[in-house]
């Protein structure tokens, strides 16, 4: 059975359970068909053992023991029977429709039932992420729906992937207004393509994403990326530079105000008068403000200031270095004192993970 590892690690000799499949881990091996002697999280591997082989999307857990592996799937069978029976006072009305669409439909239904899906928008702070899910196979259909799923319950955010739409076949015109409509992006797993050069235009113009892979574990990191759009986005402090107060002195500004300027010394990193430089791996530069420490603690009224003058000796500059000294004024900011450590930081967006 080929995997990837969720969470914790698969050795040799372990004892693993899918579905209702059991058996004892013979052999490991890599992406690359070689033998390993452990596995670890989201590592990809095969594994050799099991007596007859599991189905795709069902996941696979391991016991401490092959009474407790044995245990697992008696109570899983006894699921199953108590399922089946189930779906035997149903058949009568499920054999009303027939075909392709009404199978497709009723994975829909089980989806729906399974992860609670009601075409509501959840609770207040959920993030909904809708996709469209198309496969080469009912059972990787199913598979892909689980896995996509899956991050969303074991995400430590608020998430529901919703499937608005999924079914085998090529990717359709209807598929792409499906995804427009609910703001969704395509995944396509397994030999599967777009029907016709219509359906790759009108995907472009609606700016439809379809992202195609027919490997399991690409598709989820893949899709980890790209449900990264619909998270929320965070502003996060980076701080620049600090520096001490030394002395402060008066002096009169261009619009003749009596203000204070702060003697410094640069304790370790960059001071900047308004933007930061762009840095050697392209970084734009980004706006910077000052605070001030007074011991240990921001003063509530200067907690995010701009510079008003910056000046080493006696000529302005952009940046002053660690172990430098500077002159620094605070706009609308004139209560320094001499022990006072200020602080150069920037303002960071930061996108959450799933």
């Amino acid at each position: 059975a080929d995997c990837v590892i969720r969470w914790g690690k698969v050795e040799c000799g372990d004892f693993v359970v899918s579905g209702t499949n059991g058996g004892r881990v013979k052999f490991l091996n890599d992406v690359a068909n070689k033998p390993i002697k452990q596995a670890k999280p989201s590592q990809p591997v095969r594994i050799v053992g099991f007596k007859s082989l599991p189905k795709a999307g069902d996941p696979i857990v391991c016991a401490s023991s092959e009474e407790e592996a044995k245990e697992i799937i008696r109570q899983r069978e006894s699921e199953l029977n108590s399922e089946r029976a189930e779906i035997d006072e149903d058949r009568q009305v499920q054999l009303q429709v027939t075909g392709t669409a009404a199978k497709q439909n009723l994975m829909m239904q089980k989806a729906q039932s399974k992860y609670g899906f009601d075409g509501e928008e959840g609770g207040e702070g959920t993030i909904r992420i809708p996709v469209v899910i198309k496969a080469d196979s009912h059972g990787a259909l199913e598979a892909v729906r689980d896995a996509l799923v899956g991050m969303g319950t074991e995400s430590k955010l608020d998430i529901v992937i919703d499937p608005v739409a999924m079914s085998t076949g090529v990717v359709t015109t209807s598929d792409v207004r499906m995804a427009r409509e609910s703001d969704a992006g395509i995944f396509v797993f397994g030999k599967v393509g777009t029907a016709d050069k219509e359906t790759k235009v009108l995907a472009e113009t609606e700016n439809v994403s379809i992202r195609n892979h027919d490997i399991i574990y690409r598709l989820l990191e893949d899709a980890k990326e790209y449900f990264g759009k619909y998270l929320p986005v965070e502003h996060v402090d980076k701080v620049h530079g600090s520096a001490k107060v030394q002395a402060v002195f008066e002096v009169t500004d261009p619009n003749k105000k009596t203000v204070a300027v702060a003697g410094l010394r640069v304790l370790e990193g960059n001071l900047f008068m308004g933007k930061t430089k762009r840095g050697r791996d392209g970084e734009l530069p980004t706006a910077c403000f000052y605070r001030v420490i007074r011991k240990g603690s921001i003063l509530s009224d200067a907690e995010k200031l701009k510079a008003s003058s910056l000046r080493k000796v006696k000529e302005d500059v952009e940046s002053v270095r660690n172990g430098e000294e500077c002159g620094l004024g605070l706009v609308g900011f004139n209560d320094l004192e001499e022990g006072d450590v200020v602080e150069c930081f920037s303002i960071e967006e930061k996108r959450a993970t799933i």
